[in-house]
């Protein structure tokens, strides 16, 4: 009987005693795998949720400049239509005139992108205030940086930018040749 006895114990009372802590152990085990799944579950979740937070305010940004951006071509383009109504369709006309056109417009360029430089360029053409004429002269935009213009998508109706005169203007990596020939 000396065998069958453990620590004063009989091994009966130890297996039972052991089977008896057994389940809380198992389950204990269980729960403590299941909340490291859960913790490591919500640490993933928050790392996606902060990285879609990012891309949210990165294009609300995107979004507001570019509104931003629209926002000061329509002022721009509306204070010109004024100055050419108030100078009788001639920005260069009165020097004081020319001067504010063209401080605006200088203004203008360093603010926007080459795309909507790229229309201020062509609203200015249509209102035939970068064409030189012998009764007329052209806006001075001389000293304008205007980086990644691309001309050749300008032609409205395959109206081309005749007789544009940008003296002075520093174009950089500007496309102005069409592909085809008129």
């Amino acid at each position: 009987m000396l065998s069958h006895q453990i620590f004063g114990f009989k091994c009966k009372d130890i297996l039972k005693f052991i089977s008896y802590l057994l389940l809380p152990i198992i389950l204990g085990v269980f729960a403590l795998v299941i909340t490291l799944q859960q913790q490591q579950l919500l640490k993933q979740q928050h790392e996606e949720d902060r990285e879609i937070s990012a891309l949210q305010r990165e294009q609300d940004k995107f979004f507001n400049d570019q509104k931003y951006q629209n926002e000061l071509l329509d002022t721009y383009i509306n204070d010109m239509i004024t100055l050419l109504k108030e100078s009788n369709g001639s920005l260069t006309s009165n020097e004081i005139t020319a001067t504010i056109a063209r401080i605006k417009t200088l203004d203008i360029f360093r603010q926007l992108d080459a795309q909507r430089n790229a229309r201020i360029i062509r609203v200015l053409h249509d209102a035939k205030q970068l064409t030189e004429t012998q009764e007329h002269s052209a806006l001075d935009l001389s000293t304008a940086k205007l980086c990644d213009i691309d001309f050749r998508h300008m032609a409205i109706n395959e109206k081309q930018l005749h007789e544009l005169f940008l003296m002075g203007v520093f174009l950089s990596n500007a496309s102005y040749k069409h592909g085809y020939e008129n």
